[in-house]
């Protein structure tokens, strides 16, 4: 059995889109014929390059900055004339412990993985609402439900963003407007190496229920902002496993 997403005339902004899952996005959508916006603070220029029968536009933006995000969602407007679909996949994760952790690194790590959902919102929920249509897809995670030393920003925001699609699902509904978060789970990408040492990555590979592919989210994303999914909103779709390292000796 195989499916397949006919995007053509369609644009979907991905933020974090210019690697791991949002670059994965962004190639999926063009290859299915639509437009992806690339929206990226270090934006991979390959992607403009990429042969497919839609198109990929790679613009830079730093997410946790309203006027940055917002002006791209403006400019991309008044390019295209429409956005179908919005999908958060920005995200930062620095390890540091509570009392290291800097007033500045606990705001960056709130503007670019939380706020910036609501900075989109304020320019999505309207024009999406009068167009009766669109879908907005953010990521969270198990560290959500499970915390986790050293992450408490990431975790933090992550469990934030639930109830924030959520409230956002509940103000589109009448409007046709769909709002969803998928927990992708331990994938291989940049944030998942950055954050954690050789010993950690090694755990989760061979002993901790294992790695995933970005492939393997993708196909669920395409899902997410696509017409198959209409029905669907303010769902919380899992691939995460809760994962419990092991003990280590506290000194």
């Amino acid at each position: 059995m195989r499916v397949s997403y006919d995007f053509r005339e369609s644009v979907v902004v991905v933020t974090g889109g210019g690697h791991g899952i949002g670059a994965g996005l962004c190639r999926a959508v063009a290859k299915a014929g639509g437009t992806a916006v690339s929206a990226d603070i270090a934006p991979d220029v390959a992607l403009n390059q990429y042969d497919a029968p839609g198109q990929i536009d790679v613009k830079m933006v730093d997410v946790g900055q309203a006027e940055s995000l917002q002006g791209l969602l403006r400019d991309t407007l008044a390019s295209y004339g429409q956005i179908d679909a919005f999908v958060q996949a920005a995200a930062i994760q620095p390890r540091q412990a509570i009392e290291e952790m800097s007033q500045e690194t606990w705001h960056r790590v709130m503007n670019v993985n939380l706020n910036s959902l609501f900075y989109a919102g304020q320019i999505l929920m309207p024009h999406m609402k009068s167009r009766q249509s669109g879908a907005i897809v953010a990521f969270t995670s198990g560290l959500a439900q499970t915390g986790w030393a050293k992450a408490s920003g990431y975790a933090a925001t992550k469990a934030a963003l639930i109830a924030l699609v959520k409230s956002m699902a509940k103000e589109g509904l009448p409007y046709g407007v769909r709002a969803n978060v998928i927990a992708p789970g331990i994938t291989d990408t940049d944030l998942f190496t950055g954050p954690n040492d050789d010993g950690e990555q090694e755990f989760f590979r061979v002993r901790g229920g294992g790695v995933g592919t970005v492939d393997e989210v993708v196909p669920l994303l395409l899902f997410l902002i696509a017409d198959a999914s209409e029905s669907l909103t303010g769902a919380l779709l899992s691939r995460d496993l809760i994962i419990h390292p092991p003990p280590r000796n506290v000194r």
